[in-house]
């Protein structure tokens, strides 16, 4: 082969269409640019990062749209009309009908239309992605280096703040704090997955500072997830390298270019092991004696294989609990949205104190659960025609060398998302979220690039009809992501307020209710902690003494969110406080059997069966306790309110024996034997 068909064969970019302006595809590269830029946003006092990235990606969403109204040469109105009618666009269009519907089973659909807003934001960038990269998929080289740019300044950071702070703060904390402003380490994580497929793309597509960049990116990128220490994001970067490197090894040795193959996979090798060596030399100096649940990407991946059943594995008890409830309603679920809502009712007896899951950790159990099982199987199979697709793409006489290509890196990024969608919740989050539609977008219009647009007519009308039905749609859903951004920054200063005083029972939160019952707009009605809106405002009313609004208050949202007993327990204090001590008691026992892993919970209905001489209930409550958890401190407070509930002191001595034999140092019951025969 000639050094001519040498580079020629290196090119992979497609010239699709050479009258395209090149002031159109500068402006679609800049729009896509923002869309990738959105996570770069600095991070702001808000309860959780992605309120700003939901609303910075509507408002794209907006502004793409009256760009595409407004450039009638921009879009093939047949080829748009394939793009819509594809089966990935229907499937994907149903499964958002189908969402919709759900909502009407829903126990809080104002919650509902939050997370719906997301979701049609989503399905509109993965809509207005397509439509701009119609007939313009020559310029992925280019929003392929983009996304390199980005993953290797993301990386760069993450490396130097590991290294920066090793050594100064527990090692846990810091591996945990690696999470740039994804707001949770595993799906910073996932991000990496699903953008080094288009790195790699990088890696083959350019030449001279370029590659080397994207190859120091691509080490970069390694380095982190390493670093970041996420099970899931390790089978799922391990299976989509796998299904990539194998496709790019089959489809250059198919073109006789096996030779060009291999020198680029030896720099993806080199970028693999390098890092990989460093990060496990600091990870084994860094957590060993240190950490229990962090270390080598051994460790890491062995662990699972010691982690297959619910005892040992809270995922499978996530999994386990969610397909109980999911029996309950299989056609409709419980409405999309609510999953948190009825998350307590199986992860109450799985997590301590105030820990608390929103998710089952696995996104089509999730959808399962919100919209019913059909739903989620439509949703399972958009990825099941995603494959059949890069399969037909790929052995289709008629594509081209470029063409094949790009299909295995758009299926290597989707492949990333579905292994993370498996063990975590990545359709709650927006970046994670806009690389799906991207990846998916690129997927479908490179496959459209095989097929002769349908024969329709060349109208631009319809198009103008569609492009307003989802700009008006587009505005309400600004609408609502604005409302979810402002009550962040009011959740950020009150929780903020409130945790400055947290077990200091006189002190007082610098706010009063009055300032804070203006900062919340009227959605949503659930913070991000799954608390009530309402319960916080309740908070102040509890702190001023103003007892009854604050009863009032709780008793007006409980509906909102009825399995989070966080207003029980409030109540049960305010009663308290008021002396009326049946009614703190009942709400001691509800609030401590809703969360039986709560110690403070066990504690405060223990001191109310105390009070009451219920010494039957003290024990029913403790062995309750016992059975989820057993600690000292339970055990020491169990046999102290026996002892003032006038508990036969005989059996109480046998009881306080057996506590000294496990707890030998514990001053409450070493001074209670010297009362005991």
């Amino acid at each position: 082969m000639s050094k001519r068909e040498k580079k020629k064969a290196l090119n992979l970019t497609r010239i699709v269409d050479d009258q395209t302006p090149d002031a159109t595809n500068l402006v679609v590269t800049i729009i896509i640019s923002l869309y990738l830029l959105v996570e770069c946003t600095p991070k702001l006092q808000i309860q959780d990062q992605m309120g700003i990235h939901w609303l910075l990606l509507s408002i794209l969403n907006g502004v793409s749209l009256l760009y595409i109204f407004s450039n009638k040469s921009l879009i093939d109105t047949r080829s748009l009309a394939t793009y819509l009618r594809n089966g990935i666009s229907i499937l994907y269009l149903i499964f958002f009908a189908i969402a919709g519907i759900s909502l009407f089973v829903a126990i809080n659909p104002v919650e509902g239309i939050v997370v719906y807003s997301r979701l049609f934001t989503s399905i509109l960038c993965f809509l207005v992605i397509g439509i701009l990269l119609m007939k313009r998929l020559q310029i992925l080289k280019n929003i392929a280096l983009i996304i390199t740019l980005i993953a290797a300044f993301q990386a760069f950071e993450t490396v130097t703040q590991f290294y920066r702070e090793v050594g100064k703060i527990p090692i846990d904390t810091l591996i945990y704090n690696l999470q740039g402003t994804s707001g949770n380490k595993n799906i910073f994580a996932a991000a990496f997955v699903i953008k080094i497929p288009f790195i790699i793309y990088c890696i083959f597509t350019r030449e001279g500072f370029l590659k080397f960049f994207s190859i120091i990116g691509l080490s970069l990128c390694f380095f982190s997830l390493f670093l970041i220490n996420a099970r899931s994001a390790f089978l799922g970067i391990f299976l989509s390298l796998i299904i990539l490197i194998s496709t790019l090894a089959y489809l250059y040795w198919k073109e006789k270019q096996l030779k060009l193959f291999l020198v680029r996979f030896a720099f993806i090798v080199v970028s693999f092991v390098l890092p990989f060596f460093i990060s496990q030399k600091s990870l084994i100096n860094a957590t060993k004696n240190k950490s229990n649940t962090y270390g080598t990407v051994a460790s890491r991946l062995s662990g699972i294989a010691d982690q297959t059943s619910e005892n040992s594995n809270i995922r499978l008890a996530y999994w386990k609990g969610s397909l109980e409830l999911i029996k309950k309603r299989p056609l409709l679920g419980v409405g999309y949205g609510n999953w948190k809502i009825y998350a307590p009712l199986y992860t109450s007896t799985l997590l301590n104190d105030n820990i608390f899951s929103k998710h089952p950790h696995n996104d089509f159990i999730e959808i399962a659960g919100e919209t019913g099982i059909p739903n989620s199987l439509l949703f399972i199979s958009i990825f099941a025609l995603a494959l059949l697709l890069t399969i037909k793409t790929i052995r289709n006489s008629n594509s081209s060398f470029n063409t094949k290509i790009v299909a295995s890196i758009a299926f290597a990024a989707l492949t990333g998302y579905f292994v993370d969608a498996f063990f975590n919740f990545p359709g709650e989050r927006p970046n994670i979220q806009l690389l799906f539609a991207l990846a998916l977008a690129i997927l479908l219009t490179n496959w459209m690039s095989l097929k002769p647009a349908k024969d329709l007519p060349a109208s631009f009308g319809w198009v103008k009809g569609f492009s307003i039905i989802m700009l008006t749609v587009c505005v309400g859903a600004v609408y609502v992501n604005a409302m979810v951004y402002t009550s962040s920054k009011a959740q950020y200063i009150t929780d903020n307020d409130f945790a400055a005083i947290d077990n200091i029972p006189t002190a007082l939160p610098k706010l009063k209710f009055e300032e804070v019952k203006n900062m919340f707009p009227s959605i949503p009605n659930i913070g991000e902690n799954s608390e009530t809106i309402g319960y916080k405002k309740a908070r102040y009313l509890h702190k001023e003494k103003r007892y009854k609004e604050a009863i009032q208050l709780l008793d007006s949202v409980h509906k909102q969110s009825p399995n989070i007993i966080y207003d029980d327990y409030l109540k049960c204090n305010i009663y308290l406080e008021e002396k009326k001590l049946d009614s703190a008691y009942k709400y001691g026992k509800k609030a401590f059997y809703a969360k039986p892993r709560q110690y403070y919970y066990f504690r405060m209905a223990a001191y109310l069966a105390m009070v009451h001489k219920d010494n039957r209930e003290v024990e029913k409550l403790f062995k309750t306790y016992d059975s989820y958890r057993q600690d000292q401190q339970s055990y020491s407070y169990y046999t102290q309110a026996l002892y003032y509930s006038d508990f036969d002191k005989s059996k109480l001595s046998k009881i306080v024996g057996d506590g000294l034999k496990k707890y030998p140092a514990d001053t409450t019951m070493v001074e209670l034997k010297r009362f005991l025969p």
